[in-house]
């Protein structure tokens, strides 16, 4: 009986033993495909975080390469998302790793469509400046051109203004004369009889020119180009010096006025053809000759 009784136990141990066996083999092939699941699963998932990390560093190079404004801010986040590519490549690969990689990845995702913004923003302003900046460039050229256009009509309108305001005259009759003991002169042609030079001329009416006392030289030259009589010689207010037999000064209204003068010489005339000049100041107005034969 007893001996019947630890058969029995044996039997039901082995069959235990031989569950326990089943059931631990069937645990370890269970944990054994849960770890190659979960492998494969990491490397799906690096591979996902590899592929998004090779966009986003593609996305970087194609907007360096053109104008950017933050182009250093740019260039440091690529070289940061370079570097987690790296890592990425290197480490093992874990539940804990791949959770911090795509942390990561998105933060910097974050980052990068912060500064494409903020790139954007200061493109666009910075072209809104030089658009703005160019107009302004545009409209001041307009401004100086007009400026100075009207300068070159004031200009123009100046000296149209300051020429019709110079004084002329007209009507210049040189004589070679004689007088009387009357007072009366008479005119004469023969150098032998001619005791002086008569000169008369007009000054014109002009209303532009200013009023005042008003200089006026006479020059009474030779064929030499010999001044007769006594020359004089004058500083005039521009600096510059001229000669001449004699001089007048008439209180000019702006209303014609007529003078005459009488130029000697220091002896007798010669049979000569004597050149008669009219100054008002250094300008020259009139000019004739008188034949004395």
């Amino acid at each position: 009986m007893g001996t019947k009784s630890t058969k029995n136990t044996l039997l039901i141990l082995t069959i235990l033993l031989c569950l326990v066996v089943v059931g631990l083999g069937a645990y370890t092939i269970k944990v054994h495909g849960d770890m190659q699941e979960n492998e494969s699963r990491l490397k799906e998932e690096k591979a996902i975080i590899e592929r998004e990390l090779k966009e986003e560093i593609k996305k970087y190079n194609d907007i360096l390469t053109e104008k950017n404004i933050l182009s250093n801010e740019l260039s440091d986040a690529k070289e940061s998302l370079e570097a987690l590519q790296k890592r990425l490549d290197s480490n093992e690969i874990t539940q804990a790793t791949v959770r911090a990689y795509r942390i990561e990845l998105n933060k910097m995702r974050r980052e990068r469509e912060l500064l494409f913004k903020q790139n954007d923003s200061l493109l666009n302003e910075t072209e809104r400046l030089a658009k703005l900046n160019e107009e302004t460039q545009d409209a001041l050229e307009k401004v100086v051109k007009a400026k100075n256009e009207l300068e070159n009509d004031k200009r123009v309108l100046e000296n149209k203004i300051s020429l019709g305001a110079q004084i002329t005259a007209s009507n210049l009759i040189v004589r070679g004369v004689i007088q009387r003991n009357s007072g009366k002169f008479f005119n004469t042609s023969r150098a032998n009889r001619a005791k002086m030079v008569r000169i008369c001329y007009e000054v014109n009416e002009n209303k532009l020119a200013k009023p005042g006392d008003l200089n006026f030289f006479v020059q009474v030259l030779n064929s030499k180009g010999e001044m007769i009589g006594i020359p004089r010689e004058e500083k005039l207010s521009n600096g510059e010096r001229i000669r001449f037999n004699s001089r007048t000064t008439i209180p000019y209204s702006n209303k014609p006025f007529n003078v005459c003068e009488l130029v000697l010489p220091v002896q007798t005339f010669e049979k000569d053809a004597y050149t008669v000049n009219v100054f008002h100041e250094d300008r020259l107005l009139l000019t004739s000759i008188l034949e004395l034969k």
